[in-house]
Order: C-alpha cells, then sequence, then structure tokens
C-alpha cells in the first residue's frame, strides 16, 4: 500500500513507516546552505553482508522514497555521506548510526546514474525494514525494504535435506505438466510466539512464500533436477502466539516455460526444522497427505511471448523466458495469503513424490542454494513521458491515486530513465470488466523499424514489448504482481474502462537483486569513464540474482561464454565469489558423454558450441587464481581431461579445428552469415577456434602444474605450443603482419589477433605493433563487446595503456545514446542490437582496475600483487577494488611526467609496484609511491 505522506513529524514522534525525525521536515529545504544540506541521495549502499544493491538511485528517488518530495528540493550539488562501522542489529530492526563528512559532488546528469556518494560498513549484517541515518542531527525515514529470510546454509551448509520428513504434495486435479498456478495453505496454532522456527522450502518451478500475509521468500534458486535446490530461512519473527498460517504460490510455467527451467511436476515442499531446540515445534507444518489446503488458480493463465509467429510482441528474436500473465480478477482467490482467509472449500493436497537428497530416488534430488535469496526495495518510477485520453497521470508515480472515468480509453507511457528489473505491483479498485495492459520494454523504436535511436527519445518513437493483462472485477483492495520478474525502461499502461470508473492506487516496481554488496568504485579526470563504469555496473546488478543471467529481458540464462566476462567482472565489483562458484558447478552438471558441455545451464534444451567448452576450463583458472581453492578446483581435474580430449579429437593433422557436428561460436560477427563464426567460416581450419583450444590447454597446464600433477601439466603445455606454432606458420601473413582467420587469408579480423597475442602463438616482439594495427584497421571484421573483454587483456598483457582510450570507443557510443546498462551487440544488418542489458559486455569496468589501475595477482590466490598503473589519456584516477580479503584503494595521479600513486592493502595481502621505472615493494597497509 502505498506509504502515509510525511508534513510534520515532530522530535520523537514515531511513524508506521520509518523512525523518527528530530526536526519538523519541513524547516529543511533547498533554502539551506549547502554545508548544512545533509540529506544524501544515495546511488547505492553497499558493503552489506545481506542487504546489498543501490538502496537509492538518485535525489529524486531518496525524496519520493520519503515521501518529502515537495518538502526537499535537492541542489544540483548534494552532500556527500561517508559512514562509519557500527552495529546495524538492534531487536529485529535496523538501525545504522554514522558519522557524516561532507563535501560536494556534481551528478551526472538526470537520468538517475549519479556518483558514489555512501557505503556501509563491512560489519553490517542486514537489516530487516528500516534505516536510521543520523545527519547533524536530523534523523529521515525511509522506505521498508522487503528482505525475505536470510538463508541460513549460505555461505555454509548448516541444514541438510536429510532425513526430512516433509513430502512433495500437489493439486489432486492436474497432471503436473500444464500450466498452473497453484495455491497451498497450512493454518496451525502455536501456544507461544516461538524464539525460532526455521524451515526448508521448494517448489516445482517457482513458489512465493507468506507467512501470516507477509512475503518472506521466493525461490527455489534455479538448478536442474539432480540437483533441486531448497531455501532454509527462520520465518519465528512473522509468527505470533495462536492462529497462524503459512501460504505459498506455486507457479509451473508449461511448455512455454523459460528455457532455463527443468521440471518434474508441479509440486511443493516444505519441512520444518527441529534440531534445534528452539524449533522444535517446526515439523508441525511440514508438508504431508491432508495436511495442507490447496486450490487451482484459474484466475491466473501464461500468456505467450511471440517471437516466431506473427504479430510478435518483441523485435529481435529469441525470447527464452517464461510467458506473461493474464488475469481474470473474477476467477482470483484475493485475500488467499492472508489469515483471516476462509479456505474451508479448498481441498486437501495431494500426496506427489517423497523428499529424496544425494544418493538417488524419484523426481528431484534436493541440495541447499549456495547464493543468497533476492531481495527487494520499493522503487518509484521515473517519469511520465506520455499521457493520453487522461490528465496528473503522474499521480500514480507518486502513489496519490488516479481515477480512469467509464468507457475511456488511456494510454500512459512511463519512463523510468534508467533499466531496472524486479516485480512491479500495480493496485487498483473498481473499474468492473476493466481491461488493463501492461507492457515493457528495454527501449523503444522507429516506427516500423528494428532501430532505437537515442533511448533518451519517446516522441514519435513506437512501443514493442511484452504484455500482462487484467480484466478488472469492479472490486476494492486489488493488486497485481507478475509471476516472474519484469525488466524494462519503458512501461506502457494501455486501459480501456467498461461502465465503471477504474481506481489506480499506486503503482510502483519491487527491485529485486542479490544481497551481496558492490563495494568497488572508481573516478576518473575524464567523466566518460565514470558513466562506464555506472552503465557496467548497472548492468551486472540487474543480471547478478540467484546466478549469473546472461541478460536480463530476453533469455535471462547462464551461458559459459557469458560468464567468462560476468564471472570475474562481479568479483572486481563485490570481492564475492559464490555466484562464480554456483556456475562453474552448474556448467560441469550439464556435462555430455563426449567431453562437451552445454553452452548455457541449467537448460531443458540442447544448446553446444565446442569454443564454449573449453572457455570453462578457463574459468577454472581464473577461480583458482582469484581464489587459490584448490580443493574445489580439484574435484573438477576429471572434467578438464575429459573437455580437452574431446576437442583434441577435433584436431586436424594440420594443426587446426576441423568441422564439427556442433557449432563453434566465437562473437557475434557484424558480416557474417552463420552471426559466431567468421564470415564464409563453416567451422573448419578457423584460427580463432584453435587458439581458443591453445588458450584451454595453457590454463589447464597451469591448474595442474599447481595441484602437484607436474607431468600432465608439462603435457598440455607442450600440446599448446605444438598447435599454436601451427597456428603461426599457416596463417600469419608477413605483408599485413597479422593473423589471418583462415590458413587462405581470405578473411582477416581483430579476434585471431587478440588470441595470438594472449596465448603467445604471436611472438612477444610482434605483440605491440599487432595491436596497434588491429586497431588502426577498420576493414578487419571487429570484435564486438564480449569479445573486448579480451583485447582489454592482450592490452594489458603487453602494456599497451595508452591504446585503452581508442578500444574503449564503443562504449562511449552507449553513452552518446543514452543507454544505462551495455548491450549485447553491435548494429549490423544481419543482427540488429537486440538485449540492452548484456553483462559480457561490461569487460570496461574490470579493465579499469586491471589495466589502468594496473592491479592483478601475482601468484595464485591473490595473497600478493602485481601494482602497474597505466593511465592511458587520463590524469588522474582514484578508487576501491574489492580483493578476498579487503578493499584496496587507490589514488593515481599524473604529476609531470611520472606518477604520483597511494595505494592501501587489506591485511595479510602485499605486492610488487611498477611505477616511474622503479620496481618497489608493497605491505599491507597504506604506502605512497612516487
Amino acid at each position: 500500500m502505498p506509504l502515509p505522506r510525511v508534513t510534520n513529524i515532530k522530535k520523537k514522534q514515531s511513524c508506521r513507516w520509518g523512525v523518527l525525525a528530530k526536526e519538523n521536515l519541513s524547516t529543511f529545504s533547498s533554502t539551506l546552505p549547502i554545508s548544512k544540506c545533509c540529506a544524501v541521495g544515495f546511488r547505492r549502499i553497499t558493503s552489506m553482508v545481506y542487504m546489498g544493491r543501490p538502496f537509492f538511485d538518485d535525489i529524486r528517488e531518496l525524496s519520493a522514497a520519503a515521501q518529502i518530495s515537495k518538502l526537499i528540493k535537492f541542489p544540483p550539488k548534494i552532500a556527500v555521506a561517508s559512514l562509519s562501522k557500527g552495529p546495524a542489529r538492534i531487536a529485529g530492526w535496523g538501525y545504522i548510526p554514522i558519522k557524516v563528512c561532507i563535501r560536494t559532488t556534481e551528478l551526472m546528469g538526470q537520468d538517475g546514474v549519479g556518483s558514489d556518494l555512501a557505503y556501509f560498513a563491512d560489519s553490517i549484517n542486514y537489516i530487516d525494514m528500516r534505516v536510521l541515518l543520523y545527519f547533524f542531527g536530523l534523523t529521515i525515514c525511509f522506505l521498508p525494504l522487503w528482505v525475505a529470510g536470510q538463508e541460513l546454509n549460505v555461505p555454509a551448509v548448516r541444514y541438510t535435506p536429510s532425513p526430512w520428513r516433509a513430502v512433495w504434495i500437489t493439486h489432486p486435479d492436474i497432471s503436473g505438466n500444464e500450466y498452473a498456478v497453484v495455491n497451498f495453505r497450512k493454518d496451525f496454532q502455536l501456544d507461544v510466539k516461538p524464539s525460532q522456527f526455521i524451515i526448508s522450502v521448494s517448489a516445482d518451478n517457482k513458489y512465493v512464500l507468506y507467512v501470516n500475509g507477509h512475503l518472506v521468500a521466493r525461490g527455489p534458486q534455479l538448478s536442474d533436477i539432480r540437483h533441486w535446490r531448497y531455501e532454509t530461512i527462520d520465518i519465528a519473527s512473522f509468527l505470533q502466539e495462536g492462529q497462524n498460517v503459512i501460504a505459498a504460490e506455486v507457479v509451473n510455467f508449461g511448455p512455454d516455460r523459460f528455457f532455463g527451467q527443468q521440471s518434474y511436476r508441479t509440486a511443493f515442499i516444505l519441512n520444518g526444522i527441529t534440531a534445534a531446540p528452539e524449533s522444535i515445534q517446526a515439523s508441525i507444518v511440514n508438508t504431508s497427505r491432508g495436511t495442507w489446503k490447496t486450490f487451482l488458480n484459474t484466475g491466473v493463465s501464461g500468456k505467450e511471448v511471440r517471437w516466431r509467429t506473427m504479430p510478435r510482441d518483441i523485435i529481435g528474436g529469441f525470447y527464452a523466458s517464461n510467458p506473461t500473465d493474464s488475469v481474470n480478477a473474477a476467477a482470483y482467490p484475493w485475500g488467499w495469503e492472508q489469515p483471516s482467509f476462509n479456505a474451508a472449500a479448498w481441498k486437501d493436497a495431494a500426496f506427489c513424490e517423497n523428499a529424496s537428497a544425494f544418493g538417488g530416488g524419484f523426481g528431484w534430488i534436493l541440495e541447499p542454494r549456495n547464493t543468497p535469496i533476492p531481495v527487494q526495495r520499493q522503487e518509484r518510477l521515473a517519469s511520465v513521458a506520455v499521457a493520453e485520453g487522461i490528465q496528473k497521470a503522474e499521480r500514480i508515480l507518486r502513489g496519490e491515486g488516479l481515477t480512469i472515468p467509464a468507457n475511456a480509453s488511456v494510454r500512459i507511457l512511463i519512463d523510468n530513465k534508467v533499466l531496472t528489473t524486479g516485480y512491479p505491483e500495480f493496485y487498483f479498485d473498481m473499474g468492473k470488466d476493466a481491461v488493463i495492459r501492461i507492457g515493457y520494454a528495454e527501449n523503444l523504436f522507429l516506427p516500423n523499424s528494428a532501430n532505437k535511436g537515442n533511448r533518451n527519445e519517446y516522441k514519435g518513437m513506437q512501443f514493442v514489448g511484452i504484455r500482462d493483462v487484467i480484466v478488472a472485477d469492479g472490486g476494492k483492495g486489488r493488486k497485481f504482481i507478475p509471476t516472474w520478474m519484469r525488466t524494462f525502461r519503458f512501461i506502457e499502461l494501455k486501459i480501456q474502462t467498461g461502465n465503471e470508473p477504474l481506481v489506480i492506487r499506486d503503482f510502483f516496481n519491487m527491485y529485486t537483486s542479490t544481497p551481496i554488496p558492490m563495494r568497488a568504485d572508481f573516478k576518473a579526470s575524464d567523466p566518460v569513464y565514470e558513466k562506464i563504469f555506472d552503465l557496467c555496473r548497472r548492468t551486472v546488478a540487474l543480471c547478478t540474482q540467484d546466478y549469473f543471467l546472461s541478460d536480463a529481458y530476453y533469455e535471462t540464462m547462464q551461458y559459459v561464454g557469458d560468464t567468462k566476462v560476468h564471472a570475474p567482472v562481479w568479483q572486481a565489483f563485490s570481492g564475492n565469489d559464490l555466484h562464480t562458484r554456483n556456475a562453474l558447478e552448474q556448467f560441469h552438471y550439464s556435462r555430455l558423454w563426449d567431453g562437451n558441455l552445454t553452452s548455457c545451464y541449467p537448460l531443458r534444451s540442447t544448446f553446444v558450441h565446442p569454443t564454449y567448452s573449453v572457455i570453462w576450463v578457463d574459468m577454472l583458472y581464473d577461480y583458482l587464481v582469484w581464489s587459490g581453492d584448490s580443493a574445489f578446483i580439484r574435484k573438477f581435474v576429471p572434467g578438464i581431461h575429459h573437455t580437452l580430449s574431446m576437442f583434441d579429437a577435433l584436431i586436424q593433422d594440420n594443426g587446426l579445428a576441423g568441422a564439427t557436428r556442433w557449432d563453434y561460436f566465437v562473437d557475434w560477427y557484424q558480416d557474417s552469415e552463420r552471426g559466431g563464426l567468421a564470415p564464409g567460416q563453416d567451422g573448419s581450419n578457423s584460427a580463432v577456434v584453435t587458439l581458443h583450444y591453445v588458450h584451454a590447454l595453457q590454463s589447464a597446464s597451469r591448474i595442474l602444474a599447481y595441484l602437484g600433477a607436474r607431468q600432465e601439466a608439462d603435457k598440455y603445455l607442450h600440446r599448446s605450443k605444438e598447435i599454436a606454432a601451427k597456428v603461426y606458420n599457416l596463417c600469419f601473413d608477413p605483408s599485413r603482419r597479422l593473423l589471418a582467420e583462415r590458413p587462405d587469408k581470405s578473411y582477416f579480423d581483430q579476434h585471431t589477433n587478440i588470441l595470438g597475442i594472449l596465448t603467445d602463438a604471436i611472438p612477444q616482439d610482434q605483440q605491440r605493433g599487432v595491436l596497434e594495427r588491429i586497431l588502426e584497421d577498420s576493414s578487419l571484421g571487429q570484435a564486438t563487446y564480449y569479445y573486448r573483454f579480451y583485447l582489454f587483456e592482450a592490452l594489458r598483457k603487453v602494456g599497451a595503456g595508452d591504446l585503452f582510450d581508442k578500444a574503449l570507443e564503443p562504449w562511449k557510443d552507449l553513452v552518446r545514446d543514452g543507454l544505462t546498462t551495455a548491450l549485447e551487440r553491435m548494429e549490423s544488418p544481419n543482427k540488429p542490437t537486440r538485449s540492452e542489458c548484456h553483462p559480457w559486455s561490461t569487460g570496461p569496468a574490470y579493465a579499469y582496475y586491471t589495466l589502468i589501475a594496473g592491479i592483478t595477482p601475482a601468484d595464485i590466490g591473490f595473497g600478493t600483487i602485481r601494482f602497474k598503473p597505466e593511465l592511458g589519456t587520463l590524469n588522474f584516477i582514484e578508487g576501491a577494488y574489492p580483493h578476498p580479503k579487503g578493499d584496496i584503494t587507490f589514488s593515481i595521479r599524473r604529476k609531470g611526467k611520472s606518477l604520483v600513486a597511494d595505494i592501501t592493502l587489506p591485511e595479510g595481502v602485499s605486492g610488487v609496484a611498477e611505477i616511474n621505472n622503479k620496481t618497489l615493494t608493497l605491505k599491507s597497509g597504506r604506502q605512497t609511491l612516487q
């Protein structure tokens, strides 16, 4: 429901949605000097173990969230708060004491992407609902944050699925494979409010869990049937003495479900954990025969997203996510999750299957989730761009209510200014038989075109996107929440009312993301670099949920090649590797008989690219260097051998990869008829494909050498050198001084030469010249956003930071074109740009740290660092680079022809600096180098 408006909060006065302002907020306005303007618009609040992700995206959102937008008029420059470490959790509510230091910072525009403004202390655990912020004696009330029950099995497993006494239950009238929304309820009595009440819960496909009407969890984490995930949470804070109810909505998206969603059949399981004395009563809520009620909710049906048949709902091709929703409000059991609801007419839930874990069984093999449960926060939508058939449409943005007259046709186009994701909530009353269509799009299109233009333009543009449809029943207190996440910058409301007015009470988004904080920071003398950093950061934040999403709108699958970039960028932003470990394991689960992995996983189909299979080996080495976790990596060694033997069988007598039954994928070549391979390439005799195998052989050799398997390491190293030499001898063109993509030298690209440098197939004394030539020669096949991650790595290897700015040009175009996230691919006639939020295109953020700041691991485990800054065209940079042991902070500026650097290393980390033609020793703590 909308928050109450704050008009006059006196000292020590309480309010239901926040905690007390000490002064009358009406006295706080832009008339105050900047030194006293202490309310801060947070772009992100970080360094929290269990809340994470930006709290407020800009100052407008802060004022809207606090419901004091009419009282606070923020000046163009705003105060910046730096927060002290300290305790944060008191009696179930979060209180964050801070100390404030003031400086000014310029906003980077009005698109919701501002400078980094504040960081919470590393020691903070998590916040349940409220945050107290002290600004020179002024406390501002902030918006409630929905936080799921904290996952008790992350980071360490405490509650296993064996033995469970609960069983899987289902609705008695369904087959289990069709589209279905099924509601479950368990009413029960408690003599006293428990101090602990731990449950484990899962469902097929997805569930939303409520306790006494409060949404407490969504799940399960995405995996496959052989490794089906469950959540374990303590729900005691939601329980009460006397009558209680646990309710769940389970959705099976049916045959049109998400391509990454495996399914056995529609079912639900909840098991009370009785191991702890405080939680001994929990078994009374176990799912079992006849103890839960169930209802088949025919008020919701799936709406297919048409991408192959006309008329199409989307432009750009392949759509792999779930169907959207069609809601008949007259058939919906409103209030079904509330304690007051009467479920006497519901049917008894039917037995489906016993719980199975580890050794085997029927159906799902249960495992605890291994990444934190995502959290949500309310996000007010930014602006109304177009309103047709209605006045004062912007009222819905503020939760002020908007009445659509009877027999009216209304169109409202909302521009959120930035791309976002989550579960939009639409509250409405009355309007019997009104048809409400809610469309979601990442961008607008030029009329009758697949071209998008500047993303900030909306006049004369066309809306094309997925839609939910609601038919109102005329009742009051109605609320629509989609069954799956929606990603959008633009929302189109199209409403046709009948003989009764429709009242829109409120409309906002519940932003959803992993709670793991993003602690990274980066500033530069060129503000475009900072805008690119923010663009990359937002992309990664939206696409790090239960798992690594390839994109946020069209596919949302976890691809190997995408994760090769996503994982190190995420680790650079967060210092956390839980999602990386999950991805490495899940790709291994996808292993086929021949040694290939599926290109993405989890998956209910079969996508295979042998190049992605060997990239998985590279990812294992990347993770070993980051973590030093040899025990984790060692279990994959048989898989490494299996995958490399698969690819070795593809190598022909000439040393190049031959054709395969599967498709290779390198990059979205702009002029290619096959897309993922160079023009004219059928998969045989490709130098770049072969060099991917060479790169994997080198990664495997380093892994095995570290694990002590020297003989096998030497074998792979010898094989890599042998094949690399053949590639060079067959494909190097002396006249162009470049590697050709194939032996007949009919096609040249950047990709082959980039990998030639990374594998040393191109001799080291030629590598600098090759880099200069591939960046100057526009006739070459150009690396797109994805493959420029490898280009940046090549620049770092050669020490060519002066070339970075030129390699960064495509991202400067994104900023110019009004994007707030990173595109999937560059424009081309054969493959126009599709996804607007693709983490494989966030390589610049990683290069800022590893190339420009020059901070890289000097050993396996990142215990020592190499510090070799290369500022390129910049005059100064500063930032924070999360490390497994803490944050590395740095400030580097030019002084004449030299550099002056301040760098602080976490406790237990040392290193070597190469700066100003000197080699210096680094130790833990702060040091100045010049």
